[in-house]
Order: structure tokens, then C-alpha cells, then sequence
């Protein structure tokens, strides 16, 4: 149906290692640049991924392009050449296909540069054991 080609990745820290990672809000963007048909017809969305931590500590930026080989493909292009967007209920697998692949990239990224990654990732804590019921514990007679 589609994949994703990543065509750069550029990423800055602008604190020193030794100030470690302050807290950050951090937020994402994603903008369709650019939309074609190739000469084998298939449709190239060109696309451009930032990460922004507040306060600025870093930057990660992500360009690519997402390659889309489905039935709609004019329809999708008309829609690009009269709006320079696409709608997003209609064209949501384009945008989580690209959104996975560059979270996926940025949270490589971050941890290279020792930055906080850009995406919460869960962590496990110990479940405390719960203990044996004794006979009759939690039942209500009535």
C-alpha cells in the first residue's frame, strides 16, 4: 500500500552533557510538504517531522517521504493540488504510517544526543504480591 523513505535527520543539543536534561514539555509536527506522481505513478507525499523541547534543549527534525501505492491515488493528488493538505479522517493511515516511523527514529535519536526521549515509554514497577484470602474474606452475606 505504502511505506516510508527517510530522507535526512538532523539533531542538536544545545545544552552542555555535564548540565544533564532539564524538564521539558515536548511536542510534535508533522507537515506535508510536497505531493507527485512519479513516472511509475506512484504517489511521493513529501513530509517534514519536528520534535520541540521546551525549554529548548535539543532539536530533532525528520524528512522523508511517504510512498503510496493504493486505488486513490488521484483522488488524494486532487486533493493536495486544490488544498495543499489532506484531510485527515479520510487519509489517516498517510499520517500514523509517517507519525510511527519518525517517533520510532526520534526516540533513537534522543537517546544518542542523551536527551529526554520525545514519546512517554511505560515503565513496569513491582506489583506488590497479593496475599492469600483467607477463607470467608470478601464475601457478603446478606
Amino acid at each position: 500500500m505504502g511505506g516510508v523513505i527517510l530522507t535526512g535527520i538532523e539533531a542538536k543539543r544545545f545544552i552542555r552533557v555535564d548540565e544533564g536534561s532539564p524538564s521539558v514539555s515536548i511536542s510534535s509536527n508533522l507537515t506535508l510538504t510536497d505531493a507527485y506522481l512519479n513516472n511509475t505513478n506512484n504517489l511521493f507525499m513529501e513530509f517534514v517531522f519536528c520534535c520541540n523541547y521546551t525549554p529548548n534543549v535539543c532539536s530533532i527534525k525528520i524528512e522523508g517521504v511517504f510512498v503510496y501505492e493504493g486505488p486513490d491515488k488521484e483522488e488524494i493528488m486532487n486533493e493536495w493540488k486544490e488544498r495543499k493538505r489532506l484531510d485527515s479522517g479520510k487519509f489517516l493511515f498517510v499520517h500514523n504510517s509517517i507519525l510511527y516511523r519518525c517517533f520510532v527514529e526520534a526516540v533513537g535519536v534522543s537517546k544518542d544526543i542523551n536527551v529526554p526521549c520525545p514519546v512517554p515509554i511505560p515503565v513496569v514497577s513491582a506489583v506488590p504480591q497479593k496475599k492469600e484470602a483467607e477463607p470467608g474474606e470478601g464475601l457478603v452475606y446478606g
